[in-house]
C-alpha cells in the first residue's frame, strides 16, 4: 500500500492511497496512525502530488561526512555544522528546481532523511 499527500483542485491539502496508476482514494484520519478510507476517489491528472509531509523547519547539518569534506577541501569540523532551510525548500513531485542565478554560485543535490523518534532512543 502507498500512502500520498495531494492536494485537489481547490489547492486543498489531503491524504490518500495510491491504488494504481491512476487513481487516488483519499483518507480521513492521520495517514500515519488511525484512519479509515472515504468515498472520494481522484484521478492522477487532477492532483498535484505533495511531499509526504510539511515541516515547520528544517534542521541541517554540514560536512557531516569525510567524503564530501574532501570533495569542498575542507577539514571535517571539530563540531556538528548546524544550519537551518526554509520550509519552502520542500516541492512537490515534479515541481522545478529554482537555481536563484543571483544568490547561488553553486547548487548540489543531496539525498536527505529524516527520522522522528517518539521516545527516549539509545
Amino acid at each position: 500500500m502507498k500512502f500520498i499527500r495531494f492536494s485537489d483542485k481547490d489547492k486543498n491539502s489531503k491524504s490518500g492511497i495510491y491504488k494504481n496508476d491512476s487513481e487516488i482514494i483519499e483518507i480521513e484520519g492521520d495517514m500515519y496512525g488511525t484512519y479509515t478510507t472515504s468515498q472520494n476517489i481522484y484521478k492522477m491528472e487532477d492532483i498535484k502530488i505533495l511531499p509526504p509531509c510539511s515541516p515547520s523547519k528544517i534542521v541541517c547539518v554540514g560536512l557531516n561526512y569525510s567524503d564530501h569534506a574532501a570533495e569542498m577541501k575542507k577539514n571535517l569540523p571539530e563540531v556538528p555544522m548546524l544550519f537551518l532551510k526554509p520550509n519552502t525548500t520542500v516541492i512537490a513531485h515534479n515541481e522545478e528546481i529554482v537555481y536563484p542565478a543571483h544568490m547561488s554560485k553553486r547548487v548540489d543535490y543531496e539525498g536527505e532523511l529524516a527520522v522522528v523518534i517518539g521516545k527516549e532512543a539509545y
